[in-house]
C-alpha cells in the first residue's frame, strides 16, 4: 500500500467541489472522438497510470469521484478493448515518490503512464520517458499552452517528454474585504509596489488586524511569495539562466525576495505563530477569517471561497523595486503526463492522454484542481463565473489586464534544489538564517548538482 499521508508538495494543495456530469462527445486536439468510436487496439490492452493524488484528485473528493477517474471510464466506455488501471502514488515531489520512481526506473517496472511535475523533474528522468513528438502530431501541439517546460532543454521545437494538463497555478494575494473594510482599506484598488503593500499592512496592524496569515513551518508559503517576486525580477530567462548555472543563485534574483519575506516577519505584519505552523493550518486560518491577507495560489481558491464567501478577493503579488516584469503572475503549468519506456503500447497510451486533456474533462476538472485548462482558445462553460468567482478574478488580469505569465522558479529548479530552498525559507523568514548565509548556501548546492550532472553525463 502506498503512503499517501506523505508532506503535500507546496504547489498542489487542493480542495475540491462537485465533479459535474461529462459530456457525450470529447474534443480531442483538431478532431472528436465519440463514445461509440471503436478502440484503436485490436486485441485487449491495459494500461497503467500512475496518479498523484494531489494532481488528479484531493484530500476531500476520493479516488472513484474525481475527474481523473470519470474520464477513464469514458475512455474505457469510448474504448471497450482497453482496461487502464489508476494506481495511487504518493505526492510527486515527496521522499516516498522519488525513492518509488528511481527504484522503478532502474527495475524497469514503471507503469505505462505517470504524473510528473512540469520542468527539472521530467528533465531529470528524461531518459527513461518516450519522447512524444511522432505520436502527438502537429495540430494536438497546437491545441494546448505549455510545451517549453516539458520539453529538452526547455526550448519549444524540441523533444517533447511530456504533455501538459492545465494552465496551471499563479500565485497572488488573497484579501478578506470585510477586514479591508474594517480598516478602511478600498476592495477595488489594489498596491501594485511591495512598498504599497507594506503600507496597506501598516494600516491594517493599526487597527488591530493580523495582515497575514502564514503557515512556514515547511518553507512553502515562503516558495509561494518569493516564487512571484523572482518571476517579476528576472523573468524565466533569469529562472533558466540559475538553472543552467550562467547566473548564480547567490545574486539578487533570491537575495531581494529572501529580503522580502523575511520583513514581513521582523514588521510584525504576520500571524505570531507562523514559524512554526504547518501551512495547511495557515490556510485553514485564513479561510476561518484570521488575517487580513494571505499569499498562496488557486489551488486554494475553492477553500477559500468557501470559508470566506463573497468576502475573499485576491490580487497580484506587488512588485518589487528593480522589477524587469513589474505586471507577471508566476507559476506555470504544474502537471503533465509522461509514457515511460517500459511501455509496449505507446499510441494507447497517447489515445488516452489525449482523450484526457480534452476540453470537457479539463473543464471539469476545474473545480476539482482549481485551475483554467491550458487549451488555446479556451473558454469559460456556462456558469464559470459564478461556480469560480476567483478565478474569474485571475481570468480577468490574464486576459483583459494582460499579465504575463512566468513559470515558477521551483517549476523549473531541480527537485533537490528546490527541498533545499524551501528549508532555507523557514530560517531566513524568521531571521536565524541571514539571507546572504541562505543565497550562498543556495548557490553551494546548485553547484554540487551542476557537477555531479556534468559527472554522470546526465
Amino acid at each position: 500500500m502506498l503512503d499517501l499521508g506523505e508532506t503535500m508538495n507546496k504547489r498542489h494543495a487542493l480542495v475540491a467541489r462537485s465533479f459535474s456530469a461529462a459530456a457525450l462527445v470529447l474534443s480531442v486536439g483538431a478532431g472528436v472522438v465519440s463514445l461509440s468510436a471503436p478502440a484503436g487496439a485490436s486485441s485487449k490492452v491495459t494500461i497503467t497510470i500512475w496518479n498523484d493524488a494531489l494532481a488528479a484528485s484531493s484530500s476531500t473528493v476520493p479516488n472513484a469521484k474525481s475527474f481523473l477517474t470519470k474520464g477513464v471510464a469514458l475512455f474505457e466506455k469510448a474504448n471497450p478493448n482497453i482496461k487502464v488501471n489508476v494506481l495511487p502514488e504518493p505526492m510527486a515531489s515527496s521522499t516516498g515518490f522519488n525513492t518509488l520512481l528511481s527504484s522503478s526506473e532502474l527495475a524497469g517496472s514503471t507503469p505505462d503512464i505517470g504524473q510528473l511535475y512540469v520542468g527539472g523533474q521530467i528533465l531529470q528522468n528524461a531518459k527513461y520517458l518516450v519522447g512524444l513528438n511522432q505520436y502527438l502530431g502537429s495540430s494536438y501541439i497546437k491545441s494546448l499552452t505549455g510545451w517549453q517546460f516539458v520539453s529538452k532543454n526547455f526550448q519549444t521545437g524540441s523533444t517533447i517528454y511530456a504533455v501538459p494538463y492545465g494552465a496551471g497555478y499563479y500565485y497572488t494575494v488573497f484579501f478578506n474585504k470585510a477586514l479591508f473594510k474594517k480598516a478602511g482599506i478600498s476592495t477595488t484598488t489594489y498596491p501594485t509596489t511591495w512598498a504599497g503593500l507594506l503600507t496597506l499592512a501598516g494600516k491594517l496592524k493599526a487597527k488591530g488586524i493580523t495582515p497575514f496569515e502564514f503557515g512556514e513551518k515547511e518553507g512553502y508559503f515562503g516558495a509561494w511569495s518569493q516564487d512571484a517576486l523572482i518571476s517579476m525580477l528576472g523573468g524565466n530567462e533569469g529562472v533558466l539562466a540559475m538553472n543552467s548555472g550562467k547566473t548564480s543563485l547567490n545574486s539578487s534574483l533570491l537575495l531581494k525576495p529572501y529580503n522580502a519575506w523575511h520583513g514581513l516577519w521582523a514588521a510584525g505584519y504576520t500571524n505570531s505563530n507562523a514559524p512554526s505552523l504547518t501551512f495547511t493550518t495557515g490556510v485553514a486560518n485564513f479561510a476561518a477569517g484570521k488575517a487580513a491577507m494571505t499569499i498562496t495560489g488557486n489551488f486554494y481558491a475553492t477553500q477559500f471561497y468557501q470559508g470566506l464567501k463573497s468576502n475573499v478577493g485576491l490580487f497580484p503579488v506587488p512588485a518589487l523595486p528593480g522589477s524587469k516584469y513589474p505586471k507577471a503572475l508566476s507559476g506555470g503549468p504544474n502537471n503533465a503526463y509522461v509514457i515511460f519506456k517500459t511501455s509496449k503500447h505507446v499510441a494507447d497510451d497517447v489515445k488516452l492522454i489525449k482523450f484526457l486533456t480534452s476540453k470537457t474533462v479539463q473543464d471539469n476538472s476545474i473545480n476539482e484542481l482549481g485551475q483554467l485548462p491550458n487549451i488555446v482558445g479556451w473558454t469559460a462553460p456556462s456558469g464559470f463565473n459564478a461556480a469560480q468567482p476567483l478565478l474569474a478574478d485571475l481570468n480577468t488580469f490574464i486576459n483583459k489586464d494582460h499579465y504575463t505569465l512566468m513559470e515558477a522558479f521551483d517549476n523549473v529548479m531541480p527537485g533537490s534544489i528546490d527541498n533545499y530552498w524551501y528549508q532555507t525559507n523557514t530560517g531566513v523568514f524568521a531571521g536565524t538564517l541571514s539571507s546572504a548565509s541562505a543565497a550562498g548556501s543556495m548557490q553551494n548546492q546548485m553547484q554540487s548538482y551542476l557537477s555531479a550532472q556534468a559527472t554522470s553525463g546526465g
